[in-house]
């Protein structure tokens, strides 16, 4: 079953619409199916880009945090439709996901130290680490399964990311001031679209070749 997939969430702080979060996804996924229910899992690569988040510092603007970051992750969905129509060529139905980032390519911004002037001209030092990292995050919604090519079906899914408590954790420490935590989360509005084979139809081709 390979998938493409993007997830679009709102920035955490409102008077910084303009900017948002945003993650393109993609992977292969294999499942079992048993009458009306399915179950999944496999592989897939999340590219997120959580948007900065300003914090005011005497009368300038920080960025303190830009999450961006690539994931391998494993996914499991758990999924329920019936089919719909005459001939029953479209299932309709809703899905839990549960995802787990196994492996991070990137650094994503973890240290970060350097200096701010003030608007009276000193220069203060300041400081943001990483301090707490959470590798799960969630997705439901309704989905779609579409009948191609006799044996074949479209899968389309619209969904919400959800978690349970910050998928990153930031410190953020001003000259002697006392650290101010920055939580990130890897929420919001998803769709995916994606395609699903019979392992049967492989096993005949594979049979007729040989």
């Amino acid at each position: 079953m390979p998938f493409f997939g993007m997830r679009y969430g709102v920035n955490q702080d409102s008077q910084l619409s303009g900017n948002e979060d945003l993650s393109l996804y993609y992977g292969l996924g294999f499942g079992f199916r048993k009458d009306n229910l399915s179950l999944e899992s496999g592989l897939s690569f999340f590219h997120h880009d959580s948007s900065p988040l300003y914090l005011e510092v005497y009368g300038r603007f920080l960025d303190v945090s830009g999450a961006g970051s690539t994931n391998l992750v494993l996914p499991f969905t758990f999924r329920y439709d019936i089919p719909t129509g005459a001939e029953q060529n479209i299932r309709i139905g809703a899905f839990l996901n549960a995802n787990m980032a196994v492996f991070g390519f990137d650094k994503e911004s973890q240290n970060r130290s350097g200096q701010i002037q003030t608007s009276e001209g000193e220069l203060l030092n300041y400081k943001i680490e990483l301090i707490k990292r959470n590798p799960f995050f969630f997705k439901t919604g309704i989905h779609s399964r579409i009948r191609i090519f006799k044996s074949s079906f479209l899968n389309l899914e619209v969904g919400q990311f959800f978690t349970l408590g910050a998928n990153r954790l930031y410190e953020f420490t001003l000259a002697d001031d006392s650290p101010v935590r920055i939580a990130r989360k890897w929420e919001g509005f998803s769709w995916t679209i994606g395609g699903n084979l019979p392992l049967s139809v492989w096993e005949k081709k594979l049979r007729k070749k040989t």
